[in-house]
């Protein structure tokens, strides 16, 4: 293993291996405090089918998006730098102290449920910025040791940026698929990744924390595919059964399309409350006790002599007697009523919570709706983009097409060559001879090196001068008759002695 990576970074051991490279646990020797880094080492898949220089341009860019996640979000590690050396790509990241839900095993309903909140409002955050993880399991979770709160490492986009191939069209794609197998839904394995994609990925992480199985060791139905995990766990409280089961199925449209709705149906579910109304009091099947009223003599009286009978008739007036009982009907009328005016305050206020939250999933579908229309637009302009640069690239080839025969064209053309039999009847030229170093010398069509060959003439021989004339950079060339051949064309001054 190397010592140092860039001279500053002091490998303490090996963190793992992949197909895109390895990741280090390292000392920054540059800080004072010596502090601890995660160094990845990434690798280009094809750098034989596209430049690094390409491949450089796209790992700036995703890294300009962790850097951006990195300082807005605490549960998401800060990015220090990157760099490339020689072929290979490196992003140095915070070391987040703690151990992931992988090392942790089966964690307790309670603390999956507060855990699948907060990495909840993580992705809220990672998917406002129109980002999607791609890579959401047990093992790129970590439980921070500081405050216990759950950080989502090692982004997929970085890795694919190193799948990049281009194509024969121009455009350029990846090559490869990110994900771990189990985890990935099927969109994702076609390459049309979703936000949806990391809540069905999240989903499956907190079922392996509940359970303690990965999901290809968990059974499935035979008809529909989906995870039989409910009967490893099943006491588990309703509402985080229900949300599991929605986000992980496998098919799209049933899932959760969001983060917040998952978030909201998380919540919803425990605020539920169930209100009773009281029984109503029938005073009409109100009747009075027939009692047989008990006599109690004083002791003063005991020593006066009396005669007791059987008490034939009650001792209390009746008319008394009713009016205790409509009293007591009263009183409970009235606890009933009151009873039941303070369940239906409480019905009145869960429902205005509801209807809080009612309006609060219409705000939020209308934002989500307004961004899924920001993007259909933007995909559109994208789309009209590349068409004109495919038209572009159409016309260039046809361009480039057009130029090549023309070359071919010219070339099979038989060169032209200027012969005058007798010149000197026809003019009064000067005569000179060809002049320079020993060999043969040009003779082209016209005055400069950009005209073609039409014959040549050796030093010394003699040649008659017909005109005079200049090429483009202000050089001198002579019209010549060259007898040796019977030749006419033009000579640079230089080779000319007359």
């Amino acid at each position: 293993m190397e010592e140092a990576i860039a001279s500053r970074y002091k490998i303490i051991k090996n963190l793992g291996s992949g197909g895109f490279g390895d990741t280090f646990l390292a000392q920054d020797l540059q800080m004072p405090s010596a502090r601890q880094v995660v160094i990845k080492k990434l690798k280009p898949v094809h750098h034989n089918n596209i430049s690094l220089e390409f491949i450089e341009t796209l790992f700036e860019k995703e890294a300009k998006v962790l850097e951006e996640l990195g300082q807005n979000c605490p549960q998401i590690p800060t990015l220090y730098a990157y760099f490339r050396e020689n072929e290979e790509f490196y992003l140095v990241q915070e070391y987040i102290e703690g151990k992931s839900l992988a090392e942790l095993g089966v964690i307790h309903p309670n603390q999956c449920e507060s855990i699948l909140s907060s990495l909840l409002n993580t992705l809220k955050y990672v998917h406002g910025k129109n980002i999607i993880h791609r890579d959401i399991k047990p093992e790129n979770i970590i439980l921070r040791d500081s405050d216990k709160l759950p950080v989502l490492i090692d982004f997929g986009a970085v890795k694919e940026s190193m799948g990049a191939v281009q194509l024969s069209s121009g455009s350029t794609v990846s090559s490869v698929i990110i994900g771990t197998r189990g985890f990935i839904p099927p969109e994702q394995s076609t390459g049309r990744t979703v936000f949806s994609s990391d809540l069905y990925a999240l989903s499956l992480t907190i079922i392996y924390s509940l359970t303690g199985k990965y999901p290809i060791e968990l059974p499935s139905n035979n008809i529909t595919g989906e995870l039989d995990w409910q009967s490893y766990i099943p006491n588990l409280p309703l509402n985080l059964k229900t949300v599991l089961e929605k986000a992980s199925k496998i098919d799209l449209a049933q899932r959760y399309p969001t983060a917040q709705e998952m978030y909201e149906a998380l919540h919803l579910s425990q605020g539920q409350t169930m209100a009773v109304t009281p029984n109503p009091i029938d005073l009409q099947k109100s009747s009075t006790p027939n009692l047989v009223p008990t006599v109690l003599i004083p002791n003063s009286m005991a020593s006066v002599p009396q005669q007791v009978s059987q008490v034939s008739q009650p001792l209390v007036n009746p008319q008394k007697n009713n009016l205790l009982v409509i009293l007591i009907t009263a009183l409970l009328v009235a606890l009933g009523v009151s009873g039941g005016f303070f369940v239906v305050q409480q019905m009145k206020e869960t429902q205005a919570r509801l209807e809080e939250i009612e309006k609060e999933k219409e705000e939020t579908e209308a934002r989500l709706a307004e961004e899924q229309k920001k993007r259909e637009e933007e995909e559109l302009k994208r789309q009209e983009s590349e068409k004109m640069r495919l038209e572009a690239e159409k016309e260039r080839a046809k361009a480039e097409e057009l130029r090549r025969q023309a070359e071919i064209k010219a070339q099979s053309q038989p060169q032209i060559r200027t012969v005058v039999v007798n010149p000197s009847s026809l003019t009064d030229g000067s005569y000179g001879t060809i002049t320079g170093s020993t060999g043969s010398k040009n003779i082209r069509s016209g005055p400069g090196t950009g005209y073609p060959v039409v014959g040549e003439g050796y030093t010394g021989e003699p040649i008659e001068i017909l005109d005079s004339g200049y090429d483009n950079g202000g050089y001198l060339w002579y019209k010549v008759y060259h007898p040796s051949s019977g030749v006419t064309g033009w000579m640079a001054g230089q080779l000319v002695n007359y």
